[in-house]
């Protein structure tokens, strides 16, 4: 039964996979950090991570560096906590690092998976599966 509820909420949402979105809020010094030492195809955890001023908040970790990356937008957001239900977490990856020309900031487009294996070797996330 819950295998269909989530299917359900799955095509309500519209999310096709992966996804492929740019990082939000990677302004800040210590982000910009982990943004320099990022490489393409480098693993990601995405994960809800609500906060009162964004309750629909999804930050977006470095498995290698073991650091936040940034943020996911707020539309984005509340589609996957739609489909996957509060406190999810989902596998991704770096497609390609931008920006950072000029002095300018460093930016990053990522890929969101459905799945969420690449954390299995280290914790059981079984009940983050949000189904």
């Amino acid at each position: 039964m819950k295998n269909l509820f989530y299917k359900r909420r799955l095509k309500k949402s519209g999310l096709r996979f992966p996804v492929a979105t740019k990082l939000r809020g990677v302004s800040a010094q210590d982000l910009q950090g982990a943004l320099i030492q990022s490489e393409p195809l480098d693993e990601l955890q995405i994960v809800h991570c609500p906060s009162a001023e964004f309750p629909f908040g999804v930050a977006v970790y470095s498995i290698p560096l073991n650091r936040l990356l940034g943020y996911i937008d707020e539309g984005l957001s509340e589609k996957l906590v739609y489909a996957f239900g509060e406190g999810f977490c989902r596998d991704g990856e770096i497609i390609k690092r931008t920006g950072g020309t000029d002095g300018g900031y460093y930016g990053c487009n990522i890929r969101i998976f459905e799945s969420m294996e690449f954390m299995s070797e280290y914790e059981d996330f079984s009940h983050l599966y949000g189904v």
